[in-house]
């Protein structure tokens, strides 16, 4: 599995990927449908600091990702996650954020990361706390999630 910066973005390329309405629902529920190009390049800008991923098992895309800057130092967000049906509940989510926090930890210096997933999507729940990541806040069906790469005490 590789992660490919999706830079220039191409939102052609997502569109194509999630055409499922729910499925865009759950990557998205503020996700416009059929799926509005202009929306996306807003969320995904990378000039806005955002970094978008296509996500690639061998040459087949199989999902999509994003990072964005928080206003906490050295914190990012995981966002716009999604793994194509055949690959699910198969392990490939996990593998997809053990390779989003190496790439956060090697090349933004992140030392924490933070994603918020729904209570309606237990298999995303299931996948990131296997993952390490902890729920700290939930308001209704949305659940806020975060996991330490590592204190401030621990410099590479």
């Amino acid at each position: 599995m590789r992660l490919v910066e999706n830079i220039p973005l191409d939102t052609m390329v997502i569109a194509k990927l999630i055409e499922d309405k729910n499925d865009l629902f759950l990557v998205w529920p503020k996700a416009e449908f059929p799926f509005n190009h202009l929306q996306w390049q807003e969320v995904l800008d990378p000039q806005k600091g955002n970094i978008p991923f296509l996500v690639y098992e061998g040459n087949e895309l199989i999902g999509h990702a994003a990072i964005r800057k928080m206003s906490n130092e050295d914190a990012y967000s995981l966002e716009y996650l999604y793994i194509v049906p055949g690959m699910r509940s198969k392990g490939t989510g996990e593998r997809m954020i053990k390779l989003l926090e190496q790439y956060a930890e090697e090349k933004l210096n992140a030392k924490e990361l933070y994603l918020v997933v729904r209570t309606y999507n237990p298999r995303a729940i299931r996948c990131y706390t296997k993952c390490g990541f902890k729920e700290y806040s939930r308001e209704d069906t949305l659940i806020k999630m975060s996991k330490v790469l590592r204190d401030g005490g621990d410099e590479k």
